[in-house]
């Protein structure tokens, strides 16, 4: 049985099956989920993935790590921010209940 479950958005559409049923998400997907919708809403996602190396982006970095630390389901001290060596960034927590996540951030809807 899951604690969370919600549905499955990608690109700002629901995910539906091959029955055109919605998708659902559950527990640790549902949590990197809103993590993502979380920092979209809130522009940071536009400001991180628009900075190229200007003192913008570590102040980003810990702007979206407290937003990601106010989620009671993350473990707190647990959130990394980071750039990969492909320009992607991704943020990485340690759920209470479900352990590690990842999660992509991007600028558009997810």
């Amino acid at each position: 049985m899951s604690l969370y479950r919600d549905l499955h958005i990608n690109n700002g559409d629901l995910v539906l099956d091959a029955g055109f049923n919605p998708q659902y998400l559950t527990d640790r997907a549902v949590i990197a989920q809103d993590i993502a919708h979380a920092i979209i809403e809130s522009g940071l996602a536009h400001l991180l993935v628009s900075d190229r190396g200007t003192g913008v982006t570590a102040d980003t970095k810990v702007r979206i790590k407290l937003l990601v630390e106010d989620d009671t389901r993350i473990l707190p001290g647990t959130v990394r921010v980071e750039s990969l060596d492909n320009g992607q960034w991704w943020v990485f927590a340690d759920t209470i209940d479900f352990g590690p996540l990842s999660q992509r951030i991007t600028e558009g809807l997810l």
